[in-house]
């Protein structure tokens, strides 16, 4: 399922970098390339990456959804060349909403994923990732 939910996240961000850049494509790709690290002993320490990786991109989608919910408007006193953006710039922000809802649920089946690898929850508050000092078990 995450391998759908990561094809999904980087598709609409093709399609969305039409209106913006978009760095969910970066995210996306990050994530399926843990994935097959994932197959090693390492795999809390790589699951604990995925989610903190997932958690920032969030922040920084919430961020862009409430900034560019105001100022991406199309009504009638705008320009003439903002209104022939409409289409793209709605279109790129409804994917953007989209994408923030994947990636949660793509950070729901990662955690459960993290939490069958025997983590736990104050693991991901930890970003040391030097196996000289491994995380407490």
């Amino acid at each position: 399922m995450t391998l759908i939910l990561s094809w999904s996240l980087i598709t609409l961000s093709i399609i969305s970098c039409c209106a913006r850049p978009d760095y969910n494509i970066v995210v996306g790709f990050l994530i399926l390339f843990f994935r097959g690290l994932n197959q090693s002993e390492k795999q809390k320490i790589i699951s604990r990456l995925q989610i903190q990786l997932l958690i920032i991109s969030l922040l920084f989608d919430i961020f862009w959804i409430l900034k560019y919910n105001s100022i991406w408007t199309h009504g009638e006193e705008t320009s003439e060349l903002w209104q022939s953006l409409s289409a793209v710039h709605n279109t790129a922000f409804y994917f953007g909403v989209i994408e923030f809802l994947i990636k949660i649920g793509l950070g729901l089946f990662l955690f459960k994923e993290f939490s069958v690898n025997q983590g736990v929850i104050k693991d991901l508050f930890n970003f040391r990732y030097n196996p000289a000092n491994p995380t407490k078990d």
